[in-house]
């Protein structure tokens, strides 16, 4: 039987995967949290950066890994084989839903969950969405990783 917190996520997660399929914009508002994420200092002085392959509804990556090429900084994907969680300076999360405070609700598949505990303690953790994904509040678990910062739109 499935507890409270669970049904809460799942509410959460189907809700946000409608906001999300609602955004007409998606293109400017990736263009923004690019110009945004590639302006911070942390992200500048990095050498490695891990960022996502996303999902159609989601922010486009490509453009930061363009941008990672163009800058002389390694990029990686979570999907290449044997990712060492000790490799990246910058962590590039991917969630359905944020608070401003850095915590997340994923997809509900965990990698992250896992992924995150591993990595380096002077690793930076932002997390990227668009603007409408950012609550005020949401259910989380004792294994949920809470992030450095989250980038928007």
């Amino acid at each position: 039987m499935a507890s409270d917190l669970d049904e809460a996520k799942q509410a959460l997660r189907s809700k946000m995967r409608a906001v999300r399929r609602g955004l007409l914009d998606r293109p400017e508002r990736s263009a923004r949290i690019l110009q945004t994420l590639t302006q911070r200092p942390d992200v500048l002085a990095a050498s490695k950066i891990m960022v996502f392959d996303p999902l159609a509804s989601e922010p486009d990556m490509a453009p930061l890994i363009a941008w990672c090429e163009m800058m002389g900084k390694q990029s990686c994907l979570p999907e290449d084989t044997d990712l060492d969680p000790t490799w990246p300076d910058v962590i590039v999360v991917p969630g359905l839903a944020f608070t401003v405070d850095g915590r997340r609700c994923g997809q509900g598949g965990g990698w992250y969950d896992r992924f995150l505990p591993q990595v380096r303690p002077d690793a930076v953790t932002v997390g990227v969405c668009f603007a409408p994904q950012v609550v005020i509040d949401l259910p989380t678990d004792e294994h949920d990783v809470t992030l450095h910062a989250i980038v928007t739109d």
